[in-house]
């Protein structure tokens, strides 16, 4: 598929499908959604819908990539790991989601894929890798994947209460129930 430079009309062009897309996510599923919707509802011929995707799905995870690369990135401070760092990460990371509150809300949801939801949870693994200090990569896995799914289910049920508390409060839970489950 030939890929056309990303000027600012294809940035601009792809933003409104990508909104279409968001919108009718908000109504109905991604299997009941097609092409022409897509098309209509962003005012694009198909022919430009083709030009930069080969289908729904495709636009849906150029959507999701975007806001997998956006995530906060948790960093060692010089000193090392400590809870207090971490605590700030996670803080970031909440706000993040916050501020991106809809596409969080169309993404884990709506949506509930585990498609999705998996590939946050590798995203969240990559990008907080070396908060847990284990030789064995086994466990260190297990541990992730326990602690980012458990994180998926409160994270559904703060977006669902509309944030009802800061994300420093929230982040300090999901600090706590990690170390009790790590330790």
């Amino acid at each position: 598929m030939n890929r056309m430079p990303e000027n600012r009309r294809v940035k601009m062009t792809k933003s409104m499908m990508k909104e279409a897309l968001l919108e009718l996510l908000e109504k109905k599923p991604l299997d009941k959604i097609t092409v022409k919707d897509v098309c209509e509802n962003a005012d694009v011929n198909r022919s430009t819908f083709y030009s930069y995707y080969e289908s729904i799905e495709q636009l849906l995870l150029e959507i999701e990539n975007g806001v997998l690369n956006q995530l906060p990135m948790y960093s060692d401070s010089p000193e090392g790991y400590s809870n207090e760092n971490f605590l700030s990460a996670l803080e970031d990371f909440f706000d993040y989601v916050r501020k991106n509150e809809r596409l969080f809300r169309i993404l884990i949801v709506q949506r509930d894929s585990s498609s999705f939801n998996n590939r946050l949870v590798n995203t969240i693994m990559e990008k907080y890798r070396s908060v847990l200090k284990t030789e064995d990569e086994l466990i260190a896995r297990y541990a992730y994947v326990y602690c980012a799914s458990g994180v998926i289910g409160i994270l559904k049920e703060w977006l669902n209460g509309k944030f009802p508390i800061s994300a420093r409060a929230f982040a300090q839970i999901v600090l706590q129930m990690s170390v009790k489950a790590t330790s």
